[in-house]
């Protein structure tokens, strides 16, 4: 399945969910001023896991990086890095909704990838689940669609390992 060519209908939905997201922050930015009670409010993980490509699975590492804007809403920023022939890192930016203040994570988020020297605009989607362990140490499972503009879109899957502060 290949993604459309140039979708401004995506890249507009998505530019909207993260711009509803920072509203939403400041209308409930004095609730939570001093953090979540129930979740920490910024955390850092590293990836390890697999990039669907065409038939292959290829080994993926990355980095994320995010704030707990309040009980439904974080926004976050990863870094990826896929090892095929050439490599392929992938520059992420993206906001996810927490339904119901859970931690279940459903993501959105838009970003650039340079497979091959080239460079594509990559429109992600993805489900993840934050499970806490001791001293504010989470392992989160991960599950994501890349919408790559004018390739095949990619899975992502694996797992987040982190602290949250």
């Amino acid at each position: 399945m290949r993604a459309q060519s140039g979708n401004p209908a995506r890249l507009g939905a998505a530019l909207l969910l993260l711009g509803s997201a920072g509203a939403l922050a400041a209308q409930e930015g004095g609730h939570e001023a001093g953090g979540d009670t129930e979740h920490h409010r910024f955390g850092i993980a590293g990836f390890i896991g697999s990039t669907r490509v065409g038939s292959e699975n290829e080994f993926t590492i990355g980095i994320e990086g995010g704030i707990r804007l309040n009980s439904n809403w974080s926004i976050g920023a990863v870094v990826e890095r896929a090892e095929r022939e050439l490599h392929s890192t992938l520059f992420l930016a993206g906001v996810g909704w927490h339904p119901t203040g859970t931690d279940l994570r459903l993501q959105v988020g838009l970003g650039r990838k340079d497979p091959a020297g080239t460079t594509e605009t990559v429109l992600r989607t993805a489900v993840a689940y934050d499970l806490e362990a001791a001293s504010g140490w989470f392992l989160k499972p991960y599950l994501a669609i890349d919408f790559i503009n004018n390739e095949d879109n990619e899975g992502v899957f694996g797992v987040y390992i982190g602290k949250g502060f």
